[in-house]
């Protein structure tokens, strides 16, 4: 756009009050990385749609969909999480065979535009999961008009995708070899880019506000090794609005939030990513799940993010990833989780993700109460989660302070001298006091009513066992 044409804009906007472009462009933005995503793992559109109101009284200021996209569909198209007989699994979406909007699995296009119309009544963003890296291995099953749009099936897939990675360090292998069997993409193909950019930009259109890109960290940087055929490597370029291919660019790219799974093994090079958008803060979630299991919830240990990209960082205690593939936290419990999504959603850098299991028993993968397409257990509109999100709405700008209890089973995050969460992972109620500054008085607790008084200096408190209070 020229200057004369935003000089137009700007003095059209300011008759009409809007006095600060920028802010309102990055006003979206901001709602999410300063608020919390609950990831609807799984459910459909109408699903989310339905929950929308409870959603929003839970205190998320986000959402994130499952792949929107056209997907393998299994045997008479099931909804099983995982069965045996192939007839659904959850991660046939995770297979994409052409880029349009709706699958079996989640529902329609029009499903995804009256939920989006809905998030938006409710003052939610939305983020969906897109797929770029690779398609599903049954090739029988592509589209046809997705094989000729990016100029035949000789042109899908990087030449060296007949080879499997076998070392996270080495890059050539990272980002041009297959992952899991899937055959990788040929992203720096422009007809395969304009392609997948038609299919973000509808998504845009439809209501999306940001997005996750699956696997991001097995697509290639401007410097990483890229197909012989292609001139460069640009993928990240052009999906993150810095530039347009054949004529077109990716829509409303300052507003978006995007953010990429970049999983910390190997060389996964998350500083470099996070030049173009925000990475996951895998290490340290691993650390909190190991933490957790301990009990011990060390205040100086707690702190370190472990991850060069830091702040701009998507934080979760579960992803489906550790919970559907690994299995890595799935032997967790319902308050073990809400105690890891305890400190991150109280601490002030990086941004919260709740992930949304399927119902049923605790500490069991795939308990079997609940299908692909339905509501998630409850556990996202708990008191505790409840109060941790409001809490941290409440608590933007004010600096975090780590503190231990009496032992390292107790962990308080300070904000300021404004609010204080402190988590008892202990089986016995403890008697605490922190350091605060606040007026003198009692004070409750906004998830349990639990009540602790002020003296000016100090906060004295009784935390029952397995609990989490928040103090504002």
């Amino acid at each position: 756009m020229s200057m004369k044409k935003n000089i137009a804009i700007l003095i059209l906007l300011s008759l009409y009050g809007v006095t600060n472009l920028s802010a309102q462009i990055d006003s979206g933005k901001k709602a999410i990385e300063e608020g919390t995503i609950l990831h609807c793992w799984c459910w459909s559109f109408k699903t989310i749609e339905k929950h929308m109101e409870t959603i929003a009284s839970a205190g998320f200021t986000a959402i994130q969909t499952s792949p929107a996209n056209t997907c393998l569909v299994g045997e008479n198209g099931g909804l099983e999480f995982m069965s045996k007989d192939g007839k659904g699994k959850w991660y046939y979406h995770y297979q994409p065979t052409d880029w349009k909007i709706g699958n079996y699995q989640l529902g329609t296009k029009s499903d995804f535009i009256s939920m989006c119309n809905s998030a938006k009544r409710h003052n939610i963003k939305v983020i969906v999961d897109v797929v770029p890296n690779h398609t599903t291995s049954h090739v029988e099953s592509i589209e046809k008009d997705f094989i000729n749009a990016v100029g035949g099936m000789d042109k899908m897939y990087h030449k060296y995708a007949d080879h499997t990675i076998r070392s996270f360090n080495n890059r050539k292998e990272v980002v041009l070899a297959k992952l899991s069997g899937l055959p990788d993409m040929n992203t720096e193909n422009k007809k395969y880019q304009e392609y997948f950019l038609d299919y973000m930009n509808d998504l845009i259109e439809c209501g999306a506000d940001g997005f996750r890109f699956d696997t991001a960290k097995h697509i290639g940087l401007p410097d990483d090794p890229k197909d012989d055929e292609e001139s460069e490597n640009d993928f990240w370029l052009v999906f993150t609005g810095k530039k347009s291919v054949n004529g077109k660019k990716l829509k409303s790219s300052e507003s978006l939030f995007l953010y990429g799974e970049v999983l910390q093994e190997g060389d996964s090079r998350e500083a470099e990513y996070s030049k173009y958008l925000w990475v996951t803060a895998s290490k340290y979630g691993k650390l909190l799940r190991s933490a957790l299991k301990g009990k011990n919830l060390n205040a100086k240990g707690m702190v370190n993010f472990r991850n060069d990209a830091n702040p701009k960082l998507v934080t979760w205690i579960e992803s489906h990833d550790t919970y559907a593939n690994e299995g890595e936290s799935a032997y967790m419990t319902n308050f073990s989780l809400r105690a890891g999504y305890a400190v991150i959603t109280a601490r002030k850098d990086g941004t919260p993700l709740f992930f949304s299991r399927p119902k049923g028993p605790e500490s069991v993968q795939f308990p079997g109460e609940s299908k692909v397409g339905d509501e998630g257990n409850k556990e996202y509109c708990s008191e505790e989660v409840r109060a941790l999100n409001h809490f941290r709405t409440e608590m933007k700008g004010e600096r975090d302070q780590f503190i231990n209890g009496k032992k390292k089973s107790v962990l308080a995050i300070k904000r300021g001298e404004k609010g204080i969460v402190i988590i008892n992972l202990g089986t016995m109620e403890t008697e605490e006091e922190f350091p605060i500054s606040r007026e003198k008085g009692t004070i409750s607790d906004k998830a349990h009513g639990i009540q602790a008084k002020c003296d000016g200096k100090k906060l004295r408190v009784k935390i029952p066992p397995e609990t989490i209070a928040v103090f504002y």
